[in-house]
């Protein structure tokens, strides 16, 4: 273990690059050996019906990656384990509220709803995909990654690159037979989500608030297609399309990510301020 944890100390940055190139060899490699396959059956998007190949390849991926960075012991680096700060964990838990009310009140509404045993059938599939691919994707992105870019560049750019990174990370679903316009939506989304948990992550100093936003992001998003489904039917009725606000949300949640960082700066500054006047 030494040797991986020597390396990963003196050089943090070229680790995590390594790590992040081998994660992306896991989803590319396979395409490439035997060529772009269409998973969407032609629909242009993926089907989540049957989430259990899914869990399985996050559960494998959220192993190895916890493996690589217990080899690193980058356990404190990457905010998995060690001190938090209190006043950033303060900020994510107010973050936090809205987004766990909105969830489990739409949950509780389409369970109490005609059909509702669909909804509860797939609540747990569901809350532990959405739970695997939080985990492992934030640690990936706002644990491993971006320890490494923070040896090599300040908080600011360190977040706003992983962001990018995260965002077109997620332009791999093209490859898979995704739409061109759906995953450029989703690399959008991805980006201004990265930047805005990036920020929430370097205020808490832990990626666990991250993982908890992203995996109510996921939930929230895996639950809507089967919520649809149970509402009654029009002839005219047709699913929701993204228009405007999936335009708007990269901007909202780049500016909540830039006030945010604002606002860690500030408390750095009168940190070190009153640091220097104590001595």
């Amino acid at each position: 273990m030494r040797p991986f944890s020597t390396y990963g100390s003196r050089h943090p940055f070229a680790a995590a690059i390594t790590v992040l190139a081998l994660t992306m060899g896991w989803f590319i490699l396979p395409l490439l050996l035997r060529g772009p396959v269409d998973v969407t059956n032609g629909t242009g998007v993926v089907d989540m019906t049957n989430l259990l190949p899914f869990i399985v390849n996050e559960a494998i991926l959220v192993l190895a990656l916890c493996l690589i960075v217990g080899l690193l012991r980058w356990g404190h680096a990457t905010g998995l384990s060690g001190p938090v700060d209190p006043a950033g964990m303060r900020l994510a838990l107010f973050i936090l509220t809205p987004p766990v009310s909105i969830v489990a009140v739409t949950w509780l509404g389409f369970v109490s709803l005609e059909g509702g045993d669909v909804m509860r059938s797939s609540l747990w599939p569901i809350a532990t995909l959405a739970l695997m691919v939080g985990l492992f994707e934030e640690l990936l992105f706002r644990g491993v990654l971006l320890h490494g870019l923070r040896a090599k560049f300040n908080a600011g750019w360190a977040i706003f690159a992983s962001g990018v990174i995260f965002g077109l990370f997620h332009g791999v679903n093209a490859l898979a037979g995704q739409d061109l316009t759906v995953t450029a939506i989703q690399i959008a989304g991805a980006g201004g989500l990265g930047l805005f948990f990036g920020a929430v992550t370097v205020q808490a100093r832990s990626v666990w608030p991250a993982v908890a936003l992203h995996a109510l992001w996921d939930a929230f998003a895996l639950s809507a297609p089967v919520a649809f489904d149970l509402l009654p039917q029009s002839d005219t009725m047709a699913a929701p399309q993204p228009g405007l606000p999936a335009l708007i949300m990269p901007a909202l949640l780049s500016l909540a990510a830039w006030i945010i960082h604002r606002r860690w700066c500030k408390r750095m500054a009168r940190a070190a301020s009153n640091q220097f006047d104590s001595n």
